[in-house]
């Protein structure tokens, strides 16, 4: 995602399917690290992050992400299991509006 620089920039889609006993908010912990110790690089790389989840403990997840989004200094999507995955390519690729 870091290593090659694209001049359109690039587009990050962290989701899935709604778990059944995946806890999303301690999943998202271990990935709201890992994006802030690449900040700079998802910065430099004009990265756009797409999040899509539901399953036990969703909402805090979900929460968790909005919040990185405000200070991460990177665009930050945030997508609930209303939302569907296949909506969410099309907003990232640009080809459909951001919700």
């Amino acid at each position: 995602m870091t290593r090659k620089k694209n001049p359109k920039g690039k587009i990050l889609i962290i989701g899935g399917g709604i778990a059944n006993f995946t806890d999303v908010a301690k999943t998202f912990t271990g990935i709201i690290k890992a994006l802030k110790e690449y900040k700079q690089k998802l910065i430099d790389n004009n990265v756009r992050i797409y999040v899509r989840r539901g399953g036990p403990n969703y909402q805090e997840g979900l929460k968790n992400m909005k919040e990185l989004g405000k200070t991460l200094g990177v665009p930050i999507k945030v997508f609930g299991p209303e939302a569907h995955m296949t909506s969410i390519v099309p907003m990232g690729l640009g080809t459909k509006q951001d919700a």
